[in-house]
């Protein structure tokens, strides 16, 4: 063990171009790094401390190990102001408690329930498509998610309400996740720059100033008046659920949508959760289940335009649980082995977020690193998952079939997608059902071209909100549409 703490080697890149470089090309960013100076090193951005990122496996397992009271969740660098109440940013026992609020909204039992909801959405997308029509993959699932968090997380699957939520959440999504916040971010420093957003928003929700939502002379402008828009709607919603099982109890109890659940559950003194509160969680919820979701289906779709064979494959494998089942079970669509497999190695190669971050309270021994306090550590999930010594060396090819060969598993600290340890991302049962039935569809119904199909090299990747996407995003062209019954057992024989 070193008696003093050390940082491990850094770029000679200044402070702002090494927080551009984890903006734009951010893979291209971390393997230059590695190149340079190994599997670990250390960035210093504006405005905060430095942050060690490290793909080796020794730190990694010891970071998922780390006790709560080791590191502080209050310092993550993340500039879009979800609340500072979120789940996220509370430590010890208070992160402790809000998980055991949140995760009982994601048991196996909802998502059986929702999986149907969450499959009759994406057909109702597929069907609009329009052959010869271009799409931008992302932003096509991105809106389908959309129409999932309103009926996951308030409950509404049509009407005006529902498409005004989907609006003011679309909109604030684009305008705080924009290539201007994240440079004023990165400028003055994450933290800082989300702490003054949410002291903006604070001062005008108290003062009941909605904005018009357009565009200012300040470029932060539109994005706290959407957000105060869309935290008054969610308000209202939160009233009204707690005045229902207030006058109704036993009725009220019947709803199954998280901001319901949310909104009638207590705290660890059976007090209920303030509306800030509330609003901060069901925030960074929609940023979780929105963004995640379109980045990850963005890659996705990367590979399986360049693999067609493997997108016939999922489409033979899905045909075949309908003809097994008789229908088409969303639930089991959602476990089907091939296509769980081909969206882990999707993830795998081109996960969306490219590490997670500790902050370290005090000096720490972390495998063989003895870093100092005040040291940021975050595992490098897109290095990690690369890495010839633990996947072989076809590591950087794309082939599902390492995820079904017998005997073969990886560990919580060599598959790490959704992060690890005690901050695992709660939703990401929820998002792994809805994207396995969002591209099971997708590869039972829809053929599509693209640039993609005549080439094996990935596109430039780009930060957006927290997540990896492929910088001009991913044009499609609607080759095929296929009718909703194709697969069941008539069609089948003349399909």
């Amino acid at each position: 063990m070193t008696s003093r703490p050390q940082l491990p080697p850094q770029p000679n890149d200044s402070q702002l171009k090494q927080a551009l470089g984890l903006g734009i090309g951010i893979w291209d960013y971390m393997e230059k790094n590695q190149r340079e100076l190994g599997d670990t090193f250390t960035l210093k951005l504006p405005g905060q401390g430095p942050m060690v990122w490290t793909a080796e496996q020794d730190v990694i397992r010891d970071v998922l190990k780390l006790r709560e009271d080791q590191y502080d969740a209050s310092l993550v660098q993340l500039p879009v102001d979800v609340g500072e109440q979120n789940t996220v940013f509370l430590n010890e026992k208070e992160h402790q408690d809000a998980r055991k609020l949140i995760i009982p909204s994601f048991t196996t039992n909802l998502l059986k329930n929702r999986a149907g909801v969450m499959q009759e959405i994406v057909e109702a997308h597929i069907d609009r498509l329009q052959l010869g029509e271009r799409i931008n993959l992302p932003r096509f699932v991105g809106d389908i998610t959309l129409d999932i968090i309103c009926y996951t997380l308030l409950g509404l699957r049509e009407g005006a309400r529902k498409e005004r939520y989907k609006e003011l959440m679309l909109n604030w999504l684009l305008e705080a996740t924009s290539d201007v916040n994240f440079t004023l971010g990165a400028t003055v420093g994450a933290r800082r720059y989300r702490h003054f957003l949410n002291k903006q928003y604070l001062r005008r929700t108290e003062k009941g100033q909605m904005g018009n939502g357009r565009k200012g002379l300040l470029p932060w402008k539109r994005a706290v008046d959407l957000k105060v828009q869309l935290a008054a709607l969610l308000r209202e919603d939160i009233r009204g659920i707690r005045a229902r099982n207030a006058a109704d109890p036993a009725g009220c109890a019947n709803e199954s949508h998280v901001l319901s659940l949310l909104a009638r559950a207590t705290d660890a003194d059976g007090q209920p959760l303030g509306e800030e509160r509330l609003i901060s969680e069901s925030i960074g919820l929609l940023i979780a289940g929105h963004e995640t979701s379109a980045a990850t289906a963005a890659w996705f779709m990367v590979w399986l335009q360049q693999k067609p064979a493997v997108y016939r494959k999922i489409r033979e494998e899905v045909v075949a649980s309908i003809e097994h089942e008789g229908e088409l079970n969303a639930v089991k669509i959602a476990e089907l082995p091939y296509l769980t497999a081909c969206l882990n190695e999707s993830q795998r190669l081109t996960p969306s977020a490219i590490g997670f971050i500790r902050w370290l309270r005090q000096d720490t021994q972390l495998g063989h690193l003895f870093l100092p306090a005040g040291t940021a550590v975050l595992p490098n999930i897109y290095l990690t998952q690369r890495d010839k010594k633990i996947y072989g060396p076809d590591a950087l090819e794309y082939r599902p079939e390492r995820w079904l060969e017998d005997g073969k598993k990886f560990g919580p600290s060599e598959f790490l997608p959704f992060g690890g340890g005690r901050r695992a991302c709660v939703g990401m049962n929820q998002g792994r059902q809805q994207l396995r039935i969002i591209f099971a569809e997708l590869a039972r119904r829809v053929e599509f071209s693209s640039e993609f199909q005549s080439t094996n090299k990935l596109p430039r990747s780009r930060m957006i909100g927290g997540q990896t996407e492929p910088e001009k995003g991913v044009w499609l062209t609607v080759q095929e549409v296929r009718p909703a019954q194709y697969g069941f057992a008539v069609l089948a024989k003349t399909a």
